[in-house]
């Protein structure tokens, strides 16, 4: 019995003495999110719907905010990229690309991977037509690919994917898969240069 007392001991204090993994922080976003110098050529980013995204924004509603409270959403942050001559107004047509750039830190790896889910599910069964599965990305510690057309018709590639307690998403619409991959590779980069090299947090 004291032999069994001493070894649950020492795996405590194994436990509590061992340093946090390294996670994201919600600081970490501004080096890896789509910024205005990102824009593909033809496109301009759009500031009134793009940046930074508290929970009530970030949600879609009051169901999927209580979601996100409970995976431990932290922060997240939106970039839009349409036609330069429509960054100011003006009507989109289904032939008109269009870039979206998507990056949430969470305070759990699991809760991360969860929303991650939810938006794939939602995408696939709400906001697309038609949608099949690509060969996912080699990127992240999970990642998908989605092809399909949006309720107007339009080609919608969509490369998500997820680095711990990170999730990262790139959609095009109207837009060249090879150009939304591309772009995915670079918003991944920072990811991987942004991700805490540090011992605990």
């Amino acid at each position: 019995m004291n032999g069994r007392r001493g070894v649950l001991l020492l795996l405590t204090i194994v436990a509590c003495s061992h340093p946090s993994m390294p996670r994201y922080q919600p600081s970490d976003l501004a080096a890896i999110e789509l910024r205005p110098a990102d824009a593909p050529s033809g496109l301009a980013y759009v500031p009134q719907f793009s940046g930074d995204q508290d929970l009530k924004a970030f949600a879609r509603d009051d169901a999927e905010q209580a979601r996100l409270a409970a995976d431990g959403f932290e922060l997240g942050n939106g970039a839009l990229f349409v036609p330069a001559d429509r960054v100011s107004g003006g009507h989109l047509t289904a032939r008109d690309p269009i870039v979206q750039g998507t990056v949430a830190v969470f305070s759990r790896d699991e809760g991360a991977s969860a929303s991650l889910g939810r938006f794939l599910d939602d995408l696939r069964t709400r906001q697309l037509r038609g949608v099949t599965d690509g060969p996912p990305p080699a990127l992240g510690d999970e990642s998908y690919r989605l092809e399909a057309t949006n309720a107007d018709g339009a080609s919608v590639t969509v490369l998500a994917w997820r680095h711990a307690n990170l999730v990262l998403v790139v959609i095009g619409t109207s837009f060249a898969p090879a150009s939304v991959e591309r772009l995915a590779h670079l918003v991944d980069a920072r990811a991987l240069a942004a991700f805490p090299s540090r011992a605990s947090v």
